[in-house]
């Protein structure tokens, strides 16, 4: 080997009998991305689209009431609180509306999520409000406070508003079929307060639109329960008819037919219908209906009407109801669990539960699945080992996949290991808690999970919570099971954390206490690719004691208070990586831990670590086209100003910005503050150079459906940054941001003196390395052939500007290489 120095600014190396293979590291690439920033699918796939009145066009003097996420909390339920995106419209006056535009094909069944007031001694009111389409009245749809109102803490009853309680449980769901011709996709549906509607004044939450499916026609080798007298109009009391249906069924081998009807059950002190060993199937949830009409108050209590699977159960395309009226299992309220099941192998779908307490379900091996729960006393789905040592109630592999529950009474979904006061029932395993969705809850969280081997809790949506936190994740209470294993990954959390004291939060991830059965149990918990957004306090709280913890790859969005919050006193371990906060309030940490002494927490790559100084502002911009008439032009997506904006001049997708940072940097991180949001989304993908030649892609958004401003942290190096928006969810957008903060820093000028290249030979390969002052400086190659002569011209290897080292493979048959540094 011999070097020799050429000029003032070139130092070059020659290897003898050697061809040359360069291994460039370029940096340019990916190394750190988080792409869940971008909201993916999560949540049940439903048959109806909801539509949030405050995304409504109001009319007459409509107002929208609303909570704002990063105000302060109330400290007791409020209407917009108790709303699905804690939002509302108020219909006070008369000619007061709410409209929309359907987005679904022939709808025919609606349901309204509304309040009415309650009657002054309570127990409801009933008032109708006029639905229009396009203009032209259709019909009046009845509402109902009937089964809503109720007053915590009230010296009487719950249903009493003269007992001192503190008013909650706003929301009723009322559900029509829509008179005349389905609606058209495109056609304006309107709610309107007229002078004929008589009550003081509609609280408009949402509404469902639906093509709701004629009605399923009788399977074989079935028997009808009609025909064992049961009564469709809803005059008499069926529950003993239907259940002579359904022993004769078991004895019979055969299948429970509910055809289209009303069906009364347990007007008589007879006890809930027992579904052991059979199947039951309705017309579909819009027309076969077990009703539970219990006599306000009951003759006697406790007065029992949950419908109970057993092993082999299965119950399908029906809808259940009630008339309780306040949360009081088996008692003076008519309330009742909806669904109970035990056993083994049972299966619920496509059942529609309304005013029951909690769905109760344990055994092993049970699935309950496209269902929809509204209005519920208590949870929503409960999966659970029965609280008592029982063999048919273990809790072994229970799935709850692809439900929608709204407005529950506690926690919307839940998974209970309860060790009972014996502490002896055995751990629950194997939970599922998959693609569900949970809104609006008016008591407890969106989601729990207490305790449990192996629970997984995967993409689901939780939204609106009004009491406690998005999610809940930690054991139930002193005799709980421990947490051992969790998986809550994919999920969605959105408006978390609500007014049941200050330690409420998107997510909360507690433990078991010092008195607790297993005290001295670890919860073990993976949180992973999870989006947390609009929290009413912290993104993520880690409360309490012996936590073991990974936290990886989280987004956690315009957090009111802390992206991620250790308080003081919790004890354990996490591993903190990959995760990204962004849109902070003032003054707010991404990351707090008040904890150091007792907690350790292990930080790798986030983006609180990773985003440094501000790059882009100011720094010459160009772009594919630009809004002249606006006028949009580029330096005004980095001029600072979020009151101005690049625009191109057309909804030309793709289309592209470009801002030259004068510098190489070390890239970490970009934020965009896209135009129309939260209205519409922007595909996009993020490329960087070193010499606006050669581009690197470091992000892809070409699937974002985020309708939000963005935020990507990545690593690399360079000069250049291009952001190509190649689609937008709202026809007609054309691209278009307020800002495009670019962050990392500068690199230092490389040194201007020469430097050797330092070769180190290893079997047949070579290293070359060189100062990491010299970062910027290229390595160049010539090389000669065997009996060919010196080549003429140098080459640079692509991206040695990047690096001070690379890698050769040597082989003596090809000739020699020379190799210099060379600046710029």
């Amino acid at each position: 080997m011999m070097c020799h120095k050429t000029s003032n600014k070139i130092r070059e190396c020659r290897t003898g009998n050697s061809s040359f293979q360069l291994v460039v590291l370029v940096i340019g690439l990916v190394l750190f991305s988080s792409s869940a920033n971008h909201l993916r699918a999560a949540g049940a796939n439903t048959p109806f689209t909801t539509l949030e009145a405050e995304a409504g066009t109001p009319g007459g003097g409509a107002s929208v009431r609303a909570f704002i996420p990063g105000t302060t909390v109330p400290n007791a339920p409020t209407m917009e609180l108790e709303a699905s995106g804690l939002a509302c419209v108020l219909l006070t006056n008369a000619d007061d509306s709410i409209s929309w535009t359907n987005p679904v094909a022939n709808a025919n069944a609606i349901v309204i999520r509304d309040c009415i007031p309650d009657a002054t001694n309570g127990g409801g009111i009933t008032a109708a409000i006029n639905l229009y389409v396009d203009g032209i009245f259709r019909q009046t749809i009845t509402l109902s406070s009937k089964q809503s109102w109720n007053y915590r803490n009230s010296t009487t009853t719950p249903d009493d508003p003269n007992g001192g309680g503190t008013p909650w449980h706003f929301y009723n769901e009322d559900r029509a079929l829509i008179a005349g011709t389905p609606v058209a996709a495109g056609s304006v549906i309107t709610l309107q307060n007229d002078a004929t509607n008589t009550a003081a004044f509609y609280d408009i939450d949402s509404i469902d639109l639906e093509n709701a499916p004629p009605s399923r026609t009788q399977p074989g080798n079935s028997l009808s329960i009609v025909t064992y007298g049961a009564d469709p109009n809803f005059t008499t009391d069926s529950k003993t008819a239907i259940q002579n249906c359904i022993n004769a069924a078991r004895s019979q081998g055969k299948t429970v037919w509910i055809p289209p009807g009303k069906y009364m059950v347990n007007n008589l002190t007879s006890g809930g219908l027992d579904l052991r060993g059979v199947t039951v199937e309705g017309a579909g949830m819009w027309h076969s209906m077990v009703y539970k009409n219990i006599p306000l108050p009951p003759q006697t209590t406790p007065w029992r009407s949950n419908i109970q699977l057993n092993t082999n159960s299965v119950l399908r395309d029906i809808s259940i109801d009630s008339n309780a009226i306040y949360r009081d299992i088996g008692g003076i309220s008519g309330d009742d669990y909806g669904l109970t099941a035990v056993g083994n192998n049972w299966l619920i779908e496509r059942v529609w539960v309304q005013h029951c307490d909690a769905n109760w379900l344990s055994g092993s091996n049970g699935i309950i699945r496209d269902s929809r729960v509204a209005d519920s006393w208590g949870d929503g789905i409960n999966l659970n080992n029965g609280n008592t040592p029982d063999l048919s109630k273990l809790g072994i592999s229970l799935t709850a996949s692809n439900n929608f529950v709204r407005g529950s009474g506690d926690d919307g979904f839940a998974t209970y290991s309860d060790a009972g006061a014996s502490g002896t029932n055995p751990q629950m395993q194997n939970t599922k808690i998959v693609n569900n969705t949970s809104i609006a809850t008016y008591w407890a969280n969106g989601i729990r999970v207490a305790g449990g081997t192996n629970v997984v809790v995967q993409n689901n949506l939780v939204d609106s919570v009004s009491a406690n936190n998005g999610m809940e994740v930690s054991i139930f209470g002193n005799t709980g099971n421990p947490l051992d294993s969790a998986l809550i990954s994919g999920n969605v959390i959105l408006r978390g954390g609500g007014w049941n004291s200050t330690d409420r939060h998107g997510m909360h991830v507690g433990s078991l206490s010092s008195t607790a059965t297993f005290s001295n149990a670890y919860t073990r918990a993976t949180i992973t690719n999870n989006i947390i957004r609009a929290s009413l306090r912290a993104g993520l709280d880690i409360g309490a004691r012996l936590e073991t913890l990974i936290v990886s790859h989280n987004v956690i969005d315009r957090p009111a208070q802390q992206g991620i919050w250790i308080p003081s006193g919790v004890t354990g371990t996490g591993l903190f990586e990959y995760n990204n906060v962004t849109n902070l309030n003032a003054n707010k940490a991404a990351f707090q831990n008040d904890s150091t002494s007792t907690f350790t927490a292990t930080l790798v790559s986030n983006s609180w670590q990773v985003l440094t100084g501000l790059l882009s502002r100011g720094k010459p911009a160009t772009a594919s086209s630009y809004d002249s008439g606006l006028p949009g032009e580029p330096f005004k997506g980095n001029d600072g100003n979020t009151g101005t904006r690049w625009s191109a001049n057309s909804p030309a997708y793709p289309s592209w910005w470009r801002a030259d940072l004068e510098n190489n940097c070390n890239l970490t991180a970009v934020t965009i503050n896209w135009y129309g949001v939260p209205n519409r989304s922007y595909q996009y993908k993020i490329e960087v150079s070193t010499n606006d030649v050669n581009y690197v892609m470091v992000v892809d958004a070409t699937g974002n459906s985020l309708k939000a401003n963005t935020t990507d942290t990545f690593t690399a190096i360079a000069r250049y940054i291009r952001i190509t928006v190649t689609g937008c969810s709202q026809a007609g957008g054309y691209p278009s941001f307020y800002e495009c903060y670019v962050y990392g820093n500068v690199i230092s000028a490389a040194s201007q003196t020469p430097a050797n290249i330092i070769m180190t030979a290893s079997g047949n390969t070579l290293a070359l390395s060189w100062p990491d002052d010299h970062l910027g400086w290229r390595l160049q190659i010539q090389t000669n052939a065997p009996g060919g002569g010196l080549a003429t011209n140098w080459m640079a290897v692509p991206g040695s500007e990047l690096v001070t080292s690379t890698n050769i493979l040597i082989n003596s048959a090809h000739g020699a290489a020379f190799y210099r540094l060379a600046y710029p």
